[in-house]
């Protein structure tokens, strides 16, 4: 920002100054102490609230953000278009306990694989059981969030996604955390679900029955609605599914779907003695029997069959699985619209400009390039191990225990930390260290360092993902950070002396994705591929730094296409052949770890190339600072120039100091120098005309006397 401040007065005063050059300095040193850079345009406050953020925006661009902060509002995986119930910590005991329902739920996290390729099958699941919402709720809940981690840890979960089971009037009370589900299939859970339906003790009173009936010849004592629970009126017709397992579900699935029907009533009968499973109705006037033809014996087969039957009799069954659990005016919307459908508030107008600067980042981020390691992503990563991660645990102890020290004591190490934040690890590690052989409690564990936070305050830098932001919630961003993060530590490691042994970080980090890494099936997979690719058979530091990067494009290459892939990050080959032409070369040589060094076009990995390449990339001194919310913090080294060609690399190489926002200090200083040159550009040109306004007649007299 320029001040200018023109003085007036009744007579005008032309000030004495020498020369045109000290004009120019005069006016730029006023410019110059008028600018403030340390602002960026982003951060800059605007009078009038939401009034004055509306102004900055477009009606389109409104419309647009406003829908992108609806399905961001919405936890994760799930939104309000789908049949899952979106639950949070503040309302979890609220919708689950001492209600006159069941539920299911489901502890997921959003950046956990299987989490993301298990989301559509709940989804379906929940499309599938909809008709059963009377009875039982479909939810989730995204333990990923900080604000739900303290329900994730009360609930012990351990490992996503976890799925439990509550009954009806379900209480609270020490372990309470209801009955677990083992299963990820959709038919395997719906099997496990009305197994514990069945076994609900506490009823409410639209509880189906759902113990299966002896078989009878007193037609008439099916229609009797005092004998037989869940009956609110006679029945029209009594359907009688007739199952030779004991053990069987298909009965149970169909009751349920027709629990709520008008004049209709669904027994399940066990008879052994009858030659095959099949269905049979019951009319109540004549009490006459008549089978029904399927065939199939299947939970879709038997319920096609009843509606036929009903329709014949002009009664209509409505089809609800194929609606969504959201309605219209419900309030089911956007906190803070009022269901007035879009209305934009201070808030969300906020969030919009939120949203504005993060596409700007990911414009910013593509334009350096991949080959970029950023301090953000860097203190992120260590910010949710340690604040999320570690504390999901009711207790630490065991192997769990040591994994953490070991973790914690590289990262007191190798981790580019300024002093306070040096101090906060080497404390939260001494902490850890004065537990002994005993057990720590994983919520004192985060009480304890939230409260060497406050005390050691700033420690942090940066507040989100820079390098590692995903273009959709839920991508990259954790598992990225944690990449990053253990790439940095082995290259940091092979260049130290702090430490002679070359499994440090590799033993640091295999405890800690079995101990605490919170997707189950991608810590089985690493600890599997551990083992396959004998980690513990590293013998050089230098081996380290290339074993991990080996398994990271292993990582890639088998999950290349995957439902976790950010479309904008392709898992490619790293480095690609673009950002290191001299990291392939054409296969000459069949060394004994030719299979894991090889690529399918024909080439392999030149690994002295690519060593040299690693220890570049992930250096000391060239973390890019850009994208913090001060700079300062960070530890500051000199920037190296890369000797590496490509655009990514030679992105990577400049210093990027960020002022809490997108524009980097050489954007505003440049900005500010054209401002500062329009201004003295203006004033100079005032100067000449009043210059010329000024200049003393000439006469002829005068002429002639100078003559």
């Amino acid at each position: 920002m320029v001040v200018v401040r023109v003085a007036t007065s009744g007579s005008y005063h032309r000030p004495h100054i020498g020369s045109s050059a000290a004009w120019l300095l005069l006016l730029l040193l006023l410019a110059v102490s008028t600018v403030d850079l340390g602002t960026g345009p982003w951060l800059v406050p605007v009078d009038g609230g939401a009034v004055g953020l509306r102004e900055r925006l477009s009606i389109y661009e409104q419309k647009r953000y406003q829908r992108q902060i609806e399905e961001s509002e919405n936890s994760g995986l799930y939104d309000a278009t789908d049949s899952v119930i979106s639950l949070t910590a503040a309302n979890l005991k609220q919708r689950v306990f001492n209600q006159p329902h069941a539920s299911l739920v489901e502890f997921y996290n959003s950046y956990c694989g299987f989490c993301r390729r298990f989301a559509p099958i709940w989804k379906q699941l929940a499309s599938h059981i909809l008709g059963w919402q009377k009875l039982v709720h479909v939810t989730a809940l995204d333990c990923s969030r900080d604000e739900n981690n303290a329900i994730c840890r009360e609930f012990e979960v351990m490992a996503y996604p976890t799925i439990r089971f509550f009954s009806p009037y379900y209480a609270d009370g020490e372990q309470k955390i209801g009955e677990p589900v083992k299963e990820h299939d959709e038919q395997r859970i719906i099997d496990r679900l009305v197994e514990y339906m069945q076994r609900v003790e506490n009823r409410p009173t639209n509880w189906p029955n759902l113990t299966a009936i002896n078989r009878t010849d007193d037609k008439s004592a099916l229609f009797d609605v005092t004998s037989l629970a869940g009956a609110a009126a006679r029945p029209k017709y009594v359907y009688l599914i007739n199952e030779k397992d004991a053990n069987a579900t298909v009965g149970l699935q169909v009751i349920l779907d027709f629990h709520d029907t008008p004049d209709v009533s669904v027994y399940r009968v066990h008879d052994p003695t009858l030659p095959t499973n099949g269905l049979s109705v019951v009319d109540g006037t004549s009490l006459s029997v008549i089978n029904l033809p399927i065939d199939e014996f299947g939970r879709d087969k038997v319920r096609d069959a009843i509606r036929l039957h009903l329709r014949q009799h002009h009664i209509v069954v409505t089809d609800v699985s194929t609606k969504s659990t959201k309605k219209a005016g419900d309030g089911a919307g956007a906190a803070g619209d009022g269901g007035g459908g879009g209305g934009t508030t201070e808030q969300n107008i906020s969030a919009l400009m939120e949203q504005k600067q993060e596409a700007a980042i990911r414009a910013k981020v593509k334009e350096l390039g991949a080959a970029v390691v950023y301090q953000a992503d860097l203190e992120e990563a260590v910010r949710f191990a340690l604040f999320h991660e570690i504390g999901r645990y009711k207790t630490i102890e065991g192997d769990r225990l040591v994994a953490l020290r070991n973790f914690l004591n590289v990262l007191v190490r190798y981790f580019p930390f300024n002093d306070n934040g040096r101090r906060f690890l080497t404390e939260v590690r001494q902490y850890v260290l004065n537990a002994g052989e005993k057990r720590l409690d994983g919520e004192a564990f985060v009480a304890r360092v939230k409260a060497l936070e406050t005390e050691r305050k700033p420690v942090f830098s940066s507040n989100h993902w820079i390098g590692c932001s995903g273009s959709k919630e839920g991508l990259r961003r954790y598992p990225c950070g944690l990449w990053t993060l253990f790439h940095y530590l082995t290259v940091q490691a092979a260049e130290s002396d702090l430490s002679n042994s070359p499994l440090e970080v590799l033993e640091a980090m295999h405890g800690y994705i079995k101990n605490y890494f919170g997707c189950s099936e991608c810590s089985q997979h690493f600890q599997q591929m551990a083992d396959r690719n004998r980690i513990w058979q590293v013998a050089t530091k230098d081996d380290a730094v290339l074993w991990l990067w080996s398994s990271h494009n292993e990582v890639n290459k088998r999950l290349s296409g995957d439902a976790t892939e950010d479309p904008d990050h392709p898992k490619v080959q790293f480095p690609t052949a673009s950002d290191c032409a001299q990291c392939r070369r054409k296969i000459l040589t069949n060394h004994h770890n030719h299979q894991q060094y090889t690529m399918e076009d024909g080439n392999e990995w030149n690994l002295m190339e690519v060593l040299s390449y690693l220890k570049h990339m992930y250096a000391y001194e060239r973390r890019n600072l850009f994208g913090l919310h001060d700079s300062s913090l960070a530890p500051q080294g000199s920037e190296g120039r890369s000797e590496w060609g490509g655009a990514a690399a030679s992105g990577a190489q400049t210093s990027y100091h960020s002022y809490g926002n997108v524009l980097s200090d050489i954007d505003i200083r440049f900005s500010a120098l054209l401002y500062i040159t329009c201004i003295v550009m203006i004033v100079i040109a005032i100067k000449m005309v009043v210059k010329r306004g000024y200049r003393k007649k000439m006469y002829p007299h005068d002429i002639l006397g100078k003559v």
